[in-house]
C-alpha cells in the first residue's frame, strides 16, 4: 500500500498538511506535473477542499493523504450523449480525490457541494488506467472485474498530474485487491459498503432511490425520470418535448383511424395507410427518446442517490 510519504517529485521532500482538517500532500495537490507550484492550482484545490471537507474528513483513513483533487464527471454512453446533446453535461457533476490508497469520487451540486454520494476504489482494483488530452482531457479506467469507466471535463494540466500519480500509485498497490475489485459505493451516514442493485444500507438502513421507480416515473410522467434523479431543469425541457411529441402521436394516431380529418396541407395525409406510417416515426422518436432517459436515470440511480 503506497505511503503518504511516497515521493513524487524525487528533486523534493514531502509536506504533509492539513487544512479544513485534510490530510494534504500540498507538495503534490499545489503543484503542477513539475512539481512547481502554481497559485492557480493551488485555488482551485483549496476551494474544493473547502466546498468537500465534510466527506473527506469522514471517509478518509488513517494515515491517507489527498494529492490531487479535480472537477471531473461521469459521461453517458455514446448512445445517450447523441441523444442528449449539451444536456450530458448536466448530469453527474463530480470530483476526483487521488490518495495514497485510492481513487475517490463525490459528487456534487451546481454550486460544488456534496450531493451524499460517494464512490471510491482501491489502487489495486484498478487494472488499467490512463488520463491524457488537452483541452477536456479524460481519464480512463478499467478495474480487475471488467467494467470500464471514463471520467471527462478534466483540464490538460490536471491530466498530467492524475498521470504522473497513477504511475506511482498502480505499481506499489499491484497485488493488493479488494473482493470487490471495482469501484464501489458508501453511505453516506455509517460508510457501509453498499451492494449493487439493494438501495437500502445493510448497516444503517437508510434508503435510496430505486431503479424500478426510476424507470416507471421515466415512462408514465413527462421528463419523470430526470425529475427524480434530480434534475429539475433537464425533467422541464424534456418535459415539453415529450408532451410535444405526444401530441403530434395521438394527431396522426387519430387520422389513421379516420377520427379527425386531416389537414389538406400535410403530406403524407392523402390516406389512412400514410398516417401510420407518420405515426410510427413519431411513436418511435417518443420511444426512443423515452428509453434513453431510463437509460440514464438508472446509470444514476446506481450511483444510491439518497431519498431526501
Amino acid at each position: 500500500m503506497p505511503s503518504n510519504q511516497i515521493a513524487v517529485y524525487p528533486a523534493q521532500s514531502s509536506r504533509l498538511t492539513a487544512p479544513f482538517g485534510v490530510a494534504v500532500r500540498e507538495d503534490v495537490a499545489f503543484t503542477n506535473h513539475k512539481g512547481e507550484e502554481k497559485s492557480g492550482v493551488r485555488k482551485n484545490a483549496e476551494k474544493l477542499l473547502e466546498k468537500l471537507q465534510e466527506p473527506l474528513r469522514k471517509f478518509l483513513e488513517p494515515d491517507e493523504a489527498v494529492f490531487c483533487i479535480v472537477r471531473a464527471q461521469v459521461m453517458p454512453s455514446g448512445v445517450e450523449q447523441f441523444f442528449l446533446g449539451w444536456h450530458a453535461m448536466f448530469l453527474m457533476p463530480g470530483a476526483l480525490v487521488l490518495t495514497n490508497r485510492r481513487l475517490i469520487h463525490v459528487l456534487v451540486d451546481r454550486n460544488g457541494g456534496w450531493k451524499r454520494i460517494l464512490r471510491c476504489a482501491r489502487w489495486g482494483d484498478i487494472a488499467e488506467a490512463k488520463a491524457k488530452g488537452l483541452l477536456g482531457a479524460r481519464l480512463t479506467l478499467k478495474y480487475r472485474d471488467g467494467k470500464k469507466e471514463t471520467f471527462s471535463q478534466i483540464t490538460g494540466g490536471d491530466a498530467k498530474r492524475i498521470q504522473l500519480l497513477l504511475e506511482a500509485f498502480l505499481p506499489a498497490a499491484a497485488g493488493e485487491t479488494s473482493p470487490a475489485q471495482s469501484i464501489t459505493s458508501l453511505c453516506p451516514d455509517c460508510k457501509a459498503l453498499l451492494n449493487g442493485g439493494v438501495y437500502e444500507c445493510p448497516q444503517c438502513h437508510r434508503a435510496f432511490k430505486d431503479e424500478n421507480t426510476a424507470v416507471k416515473r421515466t415512462w408514465l410522467i413527462p421528463g419523470g425520470g430526470f425529475f427524480y434523479t434530480g434534475h429539475p431543469f433537464l425533467g422541464i425541457l424534456h418535459g415539453i418535448v415529450e408532451g410535444i411529441l405526444l401530441i403530434v402521436v395521438l394527431y396522426w394516431l387519430l387520422i389513421g383511424l379516420g377520427v379527425v380529418a386531416p389537414d389538406s396541407g400535410s403530406e403524407g395525409a392523402g390516406d389512412k395507410a400514410s398516417a401510420l406510417i407518420v405515426l410510427a416515426v413519431f411513436a418511435g422518436v417518443f420511444a426512443i427518446h423515452k428509453w434513453v432517459q431510463a437509460s440514464v436515470a438508472r446509470k444514476q440511480v446506481r450511483n444510491f442517490l439518497p431519498l431526501s
